[in-house]
């Protein structure tokens, strides 16, 4: 996978891992995480998502930068045998800024492509406060040489920052410090991000990817892309109930397709 990637409209669908061991929502049976977690891989792949991501979505609470062993152990498990499974681009998030636990994955997996929450602003939420990381990941690249991705997120969802410097000025402080993508989930004012805000970051940032990261429904995500969004993150949208629903999929793709081939 490279930046090509983003030549055509993109949509990323995720794979929201039930709660994992040692998180306080864990509800000890391994087997039926992993067993949820590759059936709701295979309906994206099945109904023509683009790209997948795997995400410890249900921890909760949250925790700021890091799981527990037994945890990551288990959801390494789960991210090979997609993987193995998927010859789509795949990446890993690890709530909320793993960012270690994520290079390390990735690197051991193959993966395309990790998310990372709080790569160039400092950011506080219910779980705590968690640091600007590029450097420190930079760091650790040289140790475990990859192809990997960063896909970084600006304003990150249910956070502040601290100091919260505006939306674009974190954008392109991610691209000075070699992002591939910037991911917007809420603007400057904290609250969803609108089709406007998109159309303000493409005015600020030029040609460089933009991934809108949350709230990408059918009746929005066409004005996203039209605004200057190169890709969506598809998570609970895809779902009924916590499953990911094959219509909802396969409708949402032909939405896309429509308008874009």
């Amino acid at each position: 996978m490279n930046k090509e990637f983003f030549n055509k409209k993109r949509v990323i669908g995720m794979v929201h891992l039930l709660p994992l061991p040692g998180n306080a929502s864990y509800r000890g049976d391994n087997a039926e995480i992993e067993k949820r977690a590759l059936e709701d891989a295979q309906v994206l792949i099945d109904n023509g998502v683009d790209a997948i991501m795997v995400e410890n979505f249900y921890d909760w609470p949250q925790y700021s930068t890091e799981i527990s062993f037994a945890a990551y152990s288990l959801m390494l498990k789960i991210a090979t045998e997609i993987r193995n499974m998927c010859k789509l681009p795949f990446g890993v998030n690890i709530e909320m800024n793993a960012w270690v636990q994520e290079w390390t994955m990735a690197y051991a997996i193959g993966a395309d492509f990790i998310r990372i929450e709080a790569f160039c602003d400092n950011r506080a939420g219910s779980f705590g406060m968690i640091e600007a990381c590029s450097t420190g990941l930079m760091d650790l690249q040289k140790q475990l040489p990859s192809d990997t991705l960063i896909f970084s997120d600006v304003h990150t969802a249910e956070t502040y920052g601290f100091p919260n410097v505006p939306i674009n000025n974190c954008a392109q402080n991610c691209i000075n410090h070699d992002s591939a993508a910037i991911i917007v989930t809420e603007n400057d004012d904290n609250k969803r991000i609108t089709v406007d805000d998109v159309r303000s970051m493409r005015e600020r940032i030029g040609d460089f990817p933009i991934i809108v990261g949350a709230g990408v429904k059918p009746e929005n995500v066409i004005q996203y892309f039209e605004a200057g969004a190169n890709a969506v993150i598809v998570g609970r949208g895809f779902k009924t109930g916590e499953r990911v629903d094959g219509k909802l999929v396969s409708d949402f793709m032909k939405l896309v397709r429509e308008h874009y081939n």
